[in-house]
């Protein structure tokens, strides 16, 4: 039997074949004790499959494709190297199944199946009855492709080996929350191809199948991450099939985010089309941060990164919190499902889970979109206030950039709400209480200088104007220093230096509770153009050319 899980935005269970839809009702009756003599091995391979399949996606979108992550040195040599096979039958094979015209979650979801035949295959040309895979065993025989992969090895085994350093203890770790482990688990990936993440499960082995990509140590902490939570699905999925009925009365924290976040969530079934799957991901990502630390990835980096994903999971953070209280009652998982749910009850009431909600869950660029697109406006505000001229022209001019910007963000939502570009002094009383992005710091713009002095991050002038961080206005202000290396949190009393470009910061509405504005202001009107790409799931974003800084706070209310 084989059972697959997928992930599509961070977590929940795609698909399982038939078959494991059945024997799971039977099997989740109990805890499977599926224990091993021999402590489980957990390795980290780059699949020659999935390579093979990287390769020749490669070759049929010539090296350039939003799925394509290799490094360009790497990309222009499978370009070269298998020049000669550029039109052969598996090329046009991956460019018919993967159409790039196609829409990217379906492309997205063909690959999670593909990538899930190969990963169970020997190598293919040492297989046999391979059907409509025979063009993929066909290209590795005649291109030599084993060749290529072996000379490349070296540099595969480089970022699996940091991989799976930080992976070996989770299998005794599944056996403390569980009381039972797999005998292995085998980390599966492509190292040119972003394979979305998802886990397969054969006999008594647990496999990850996925990309890897450990350019940094940053990127490493992240990729531990991912993996840990793919590892998770199957005994989260197992654990709430039989202890589902301790939760069904906490589906308010579902409502809240669904009226908090109402476009993302219609848009994603899989992970808040239900009570069950919703509490799966909280349940998933919140013992996968967990683990990361047990592991060993820095504690820093796992509340950043909790942080981040509290926009979209809520109460990940309290999730996140209970496990550590599982592991001080030194109990399983199982036994400790009453207190879990018990605990839930008493986080929020039905009554007062929006009063959480704004406590606990940091403001976030990601909640300004959504809202924008669910109330199908959102206006854009450029400031005319600077005594030069050629400012405000330039601060216009950025406006519209990030109208366009927009346009392809919303696009990926499914729907386009009306943007309206316009001018500080011609906002109506009405326009005030849309979800608004204002172009400009205090100087340049009238509703910025309105605000500034409430900001979380706001504009001082000391000599010259410079970015202080206001954390008396809101609540659980978090502050992270990143870089490719690691991410520090730092103290809110830090300097902010005064070379930055700017800060994109997201509030609250002041004017309408149930809205949005995002600030985008650099220290000039060119920094402010150099920060029109800045924020998603974090509540603001502030960067220099040797500086950034990330940060997270809450609103019990507006501004």
């Amino acid at each position: 039997m084989i059972e697959v899980y997928s992930e599509t935005s961070g977590g929940g269970m795609l698909k399982k074949l038939s078959l494991a839809v059945l024997l799971l009702l039977f099997l989740s009756t109990i805890p499977q004790l599926i224990l091993s003599q021999e402590e489980p091995q957990v390795t980290v391979e780059v699949n020659p499959n999935l390579e093979l399949f990287a390769v020749v996606y490669i070759l049929a979108f010539n090296g350039s494709d939003e799925f394509i992550i290799a490094p360009q040195e790497y990309v222009q040599e499978v370009l070269t190297y298998f020049a000669p096979y550029k039109e052969h039958e598996a090329v046009k094979y991956i460019r018919k199944v993967l159409d790039n015209s196609l829409p990217y979650y379906y492309r997205d979801s063909a690959m999670v199946d593909l990538s899930s035949r190969l990963t169970m295959l020997n190598y293919l040309p040492n297989e046999t009855n391979l059907g409509d895979l025979k063009p993929l065993a066909e290209f590795a025989n005649e291109s030599n492709f084993m060749e290529f992969y072996k000379a490349h090895e070296e540099e595969y085994q480089r970022e699996a080996s940091l991989l799976e350093n930080y992976l070996k203890c989770a299998p005794e770790e599944y056996k403390k929350f569980f009381g039972y482990t797999y005998d292995s688990f085998k980390i599966e990936t492509s190292y040119s191809l972003k394979i979305h993440p998802h886990s397969l499960i054969k006999n008594q082995t647990m496999y990850y199948v996925g990309y890897i990509y450990c350019k940094n140590n940053v990127t490493l902490f992240s990729q531990v991450v991912i993996v840990l939570h793919e590892f998770t699905h199957p005994f989260i999925e197992k654990f709430l099939n039989r202890n589902f009925k301790l939760f069904e009365n906490t589906t308010y924290y579902l409502d809240e985010i669904r009226n908090e976040m109402p476009v993302m969530t219609a848009h994603d079934p899989s992970h808040y089309g239900s009570s069950y799957w919703y509490l799966t991901e909280l349940f998933v990502e919140g013992l996968a941060e967990h683990l990361a630390i047990k592991c060993g990835v820095p504690e820093d980096y796992v509340l950043f990164m909790n942080l981040r994903m509290s926009s979209t999971l809520f109460p990940l953070k309290s999730f996140l919190h209970e496990y550590q209280e599982v592991e001080n009652a030194n109990e399983t998982l199982y036994q400790y499902a009453p207190t879990f749910a018990r605990h839930m009850s008493e986080w929020a009431t039905p009554e007062n889970v929006s009063e959480l909600y704004k406590i606990t869950t940091p403001a976030a660029g990601v909640q300004m979109i959504d809202k924008a697109a669910y109330m199908d406006k959102l206006i854009i505000v450029y400031g005319t206030q600077n005594p030069d001229k050629r400012g405000s022209e330039y601060d216009k001019e950025t406006a519209y950039l990030v109208k366009n910007n927009l346009m392809e963000r919303f696009r990926l939502y499914g729907r386009s709400p009306s943007i309206v570009i316009k001018a500080d002094k011609n906002l109506t009383e009405e326009d005030l209480k849309h979800n608004l992005i204002l172009i400009g710091g205090p100087v340049a713009n009238g509703v910025v200088k309105q605000l500034n002095d409430e900001l979380p991050v706001k504009f001082v002038f000391n000599a010259s104007w410079i970015l202080r961080r206001n954390p008396s206005n809101v609540k659980e202000f978090a502050a992270f220093y990143v870089t490719p290396d690691y991410v520090e949190r730092i103290s809110l009393n830090r300097n902010i230096p005064p070379d930055v470009y700017g800060v994109v910061e997201t509030i609250r509405n002041p004017w309408n509770g149930n809205a949005y504005i995002t600030i985008i202001a650099g220290v000039d009107r060119y920094g402010t153009r150099r920060m029109i790409n800045g924020s998603g799931l974090e509540s603001y974003v502030i960067k220099g050319e040797k500086y950034w800084e990330i940060g997270f706070y809450t609103q019990n209310g507006s501004c």
